[in-house]
């Protein structure tokens, strides 16, 4: 009697546990690339699905609920995982290109969390977020409002008619609550430069998410959303903190104030090292003094080995990188498709622009740029911007469109391109300056707005 309560109990206890596994079959049209790419960022897990004639299938592990994006290129839906789910999906690449999330057909052993996700997708008001952020503070604030109590009352009426885990209802409540809070955020950064009104921000509009805890490590594991609004909600602090103390950015006092924040942060290391990561970012810009602390003292705030690498491999860029030095060689095809490189341009100064198209402060030197290109056209000086757009389309489009002159060139892997590696580039713009000789003059060089630009690349010249 004993051995047959025992073998029951087994046969329970597994039918109560289902494989670690995650069923999905699916029909797309008008795919843009051959794979489906099913991933969760946070967990570093990605699976891939081959499209054969419209469909696609495949069994992927799945060990604990999670929030997945599926993409065929760069056009996707959020999905949620459980292990033992058997899910159908039915998509078209060129409705979702026009956020017609509506099309998709959701279904199958448990896909009840994915269609509620779908379905709270025709919610979503980012796309007109830049107008909304315009308005009157009371308009915005009753916009916004409106759409979070439609969210709401969506996920709730689906609660109720729905044997889903408290689980999923916890997180997916906090995803959409953290997503008001940040468009309230962007309003109070964004609202004055964006609109004429001169009226001061409610200053409830700055406490908006103080209720939502940043100590959640559950969360912090499992939710991109919770991840960056923790991340961002500790960094707006610390930057808050330094504004106070009326602290000139870049400067000696600034820099220490700001390491002495990061380690003392109540948070996580990992929050830490992001942080404090992200504050490296500046090094390549910086003054030799607030250079000499930062090589100094970032051990402090980064623990984290793979920033620790990077940063001795930045430091190690950077020493190769003093002028006079043999300035790294370039290769890139033109809006012709003809390779171009730096050996094409021995016995010129060469001026290098690295920019993109949805770059704004690109898109503001490109007058002054032009306006030096003409004036100094008679002069041995090469002017050769590289674009690291991934979309190359838009690209040739702008440089159409804007009638742009001297060397455009087109990094194809953007910001995995050798030009970014080569010179450490954070940021762009980023302007470089080589001499005739092929020695680096300034890998970080003034812009062509700069008032001394003209007089400097004359005298090169001339040399």
């Amino acid at each position: 009697m004993k051995k047959l309560f025992f073998l029951g109990f087994i046969t329970l206890l597994f039918a109560c546990n289902p494989k670690p596994y995650v069923t999905i079959n699916g029909v797309i049209n008008n795919s843009v690339d051959d794979v489906i790419i099913i991933s969760n960022s946070l967990h570093e897990t990605s699976d891939t699905l081959t499209i054969t004639e419209k469909k696609f299938n495949g069994t992927i592990e799945v060990k604990q609920p999670g929030f997945y994006q599926l993409e065929n290129g760069k056009y996707g839906i959020r999905i949620y995982l459980k292990p033992g789910s058997n899910i159908n999906l039915e998509l078209d690449i060129n409705k979702l290109k026009n956020a017609d999330y509506a099309s998709v057909v959701i279904s199958g052993k448990g896909s009840d969390e994915s269609k509620l996700m779908n379905d709270l997708k025709s919610f979503d008001i980012s796309k007109d977020l830049r107008q909304i952020l315009t308005l009157p503070a009371d308009s915005f604030e009753t916009t916004i409002k409106n759409n979070y109590t439609d969210i709401v009352n969506k996920i709730d009426s689906f609660k109720n008619n729905d044997a889903s885990t408290p689980y999923f209802y916890d997180r997916i409540e906090l995803i959409h609550k953290i997503e008001m809070c940040e468009k309230y955020m962007l309003y109070t950064q964004y609202h004055k430069r964006l609109s004429n009104d001169t009226l001061p921000i409610p200053e409830p509009f700055y406490k908006i998410g103080d209720d939502i805890a940043l100590d959640n490590e559950s969360y912090y594991k499992e939710l991109k959303t919770y991840k960056y609004f923790v991340l961002k909600t500790h960094d707006a602090k610390i930057q808050k903190q330094l504004k106070d103390e009326n602290l000139k950015k870049g400067s000696v006092e600034y820099t220490n104030e700001l390491i002495d924040l990061i380690v003392s942060l109540n948070a996580w290391q990992d929050v830490k090292d992001k942080i404090g990561n992200r504050a490296l970012a500046s090094y390549s810009y910086s003054d030799d003094e607030v250079k000499d602390i930062y090589k100094a003292r970032y051990q402090e705030m980064i623990k984290d080995e793979t920033y620790i690498k990077e940063f001795k491999a930045l430091l190690s860029t950077l020493d190769a990188l003093k002028p006079g030095n043999k300035a790294p060689s370039f290769s890139y095809p033109d809006t012709n498709g003809k390779e171009i490189s730096s050996d094409n341009l021995k016995g010129k100064v060469i001026y290098i622009d690295v920019w993109a198209t949805w770059c704004g402060p690109c898109k503001n030197e490109i007058p002054h740029l032009k306006q030096l290109e003409e004036e100094l056209h008679d002069l041995d000086i090469a002017f050769v911007s590289i674009s690291v757009d991934a979309d190359k389309e838009a690209w040739l489009k702008m440089v159409d469109k804007k009638e742009l002159k001297g060397y455009q060139l087109h990094a194809k892997n953007d910001w995995s391109s050798e030009i970014v590696k080569d010179y450490a580039i954070k940021s762009i713009p980023r302007f470089i300056l080589i001499d005739k000789e092929g020695k680096l003059v300034d890998a970080n060089a003034i812009r062509p707005s700069h008032k001394n630009t003209k007089a400097e690349l004359i005298k090169l010249a001339k040399s």
